[in-house]
């Protein structure tokens, strides 16, 4: 069996985030907005080709985030929880206190679940099979 972690982080807890609704060319779509430099966000778009000549846009919009073991299980399950990591570049550009609040930026808990494996061969009970011959038999073997 495979173990993975499953929670949820709450977002709101970043800085200045809001929902707003943005018009598009076809509709208008309710979005989630979080303020880069406030919060830390690591922002990289390239071009680059495929292995078959395409080129495309990469883009990574990345929250760094911390995983810890709680000391306690908690009611629910939960074993771990995240919170906001502070980059290099945070820490050279803001005041120990910025710095600081941002460490304690608590994003939510996480519990462990049992996967089973794809690789992993599954068994069941069942009654031997019983060969059927008969003259409608068109198998050539």
């Amino acid at each position: 069996m495979e173990e993975k972690f499953v929670g949820s982080l709450n977002l709101a807890k970043l800085s200045n985030v809001g929902i707003m609704t943005i018009q598009g060319a076809s509709c208008a779509k309710k979005c989630l907005v979080i303020p880069i430099e406030e919060n830390d966000i690591f922002i990289k778009v390239e071009e680059k080709t495929s292995r078959e000549g395409q080129r495309y846009v990469d883009k990574k919009y990345c929250l760094g985030v911390e995983m810890y073991s709680s000391r306690e299980t908690d009611q629910y399950g939960n074993t771990h929880y995240a919170k906001a990591s502070v980059s290099k570049e945070y820490i050279n550009t803001h005041s120990q206190e910025e710095v600081a609040e941002r460490n304690k930026i608590y994003l939510g808990n996480f519990k462990p679940v049992q996967i089973l494996n794809s690789n992993q061969v599954s068994t069941v009970d069942a009654p031997p099979a019983v060969p059927a011959y008969g003259s409608d038999d068109d198998l050539p073997f």
